[in-house]
């Protein structure tokens, strides 16, 4: 269980070639999503349902409906692994992301 202000690293996805990391920065606690956030976050806000808010570094905000999360090192970690094993690592913007989801 992650702890308020724990370093953590979020990942948007990943397939046979790369993996699309968001970033890193820091959880702060568990809230309701705002209108951003893309996936769950309707269902969530419809629910009432609060859920993992992640500060990135660059300062965008990511809910833990949008992406795979978990403690920094973990994340390096498996980063570090997924190149050695051929992927492709590629930073990728949660803004970009939304707004591809809007127009499809």
């Amino acid at each position: 269980m992650r702890k308020v202000g724990d370093r953590v690293g979020a990942v948007l996805s990943s397939d046979d070639k790369q993996v699309n990391i968001l970033g890193f920065g820091k959880y702060v606690g568990d809230e309701i999503p705002d209108a951003d956030a893309g996936g769950l976050g309707p269902l969530c806000r419809e629910a009432g349902c609060p859920n993992p808010k992640i500060v990135l570094d660059n300062g965008d905000v990511v809910w833990g409906c949008e992406c795979w999360w978990g403690g920094e090192e973990e994340v390096r970690s498996r980063l570090f692994q997924a190149r050695e094993s051929g992927l492709n690592l590629v930073m990728v913007s949660i803004k970009k992301h939304r707004d591809q989801q809007e127009k499809e």
